[in-house]
């Protein structure tokens, strides 16, 4: 014989269901937001990483005039 379930029962475990759905889903929120996060910090990063390049060509350029203008001797 099947056993009966009350509708206090079943209510009960639906609260349940849904409060273990909240929680995966706010922990899902915050996986979220972390990638959301690192995606902001690459983009900065890579804004960086164009303007490193330009500057280290332009203090190479002046460090190479320094050590030139430091040898010369008339």
């Amino acid at each position: 014989m099947a056993e009966e379930v009350t509708h206090a029962e079943i209510y009960a475990r639906l609260i349940e269901v849904e409060s273990k759905v909240d929680c995966i889903n706010q922990r899902t929120q915050d996986v979220v937001d972390a990638f959301n996060a690192a995606r902001g910090a690459f983009t900065v990063l890579e804004f960086i990483a164009k303007i490193a390049k330009p500057l280290l060509w332009i203090g190479g350029l002046v460090a190479a005039i320094g050590a030139m203008w430091s040898n010369y001797k008339p």
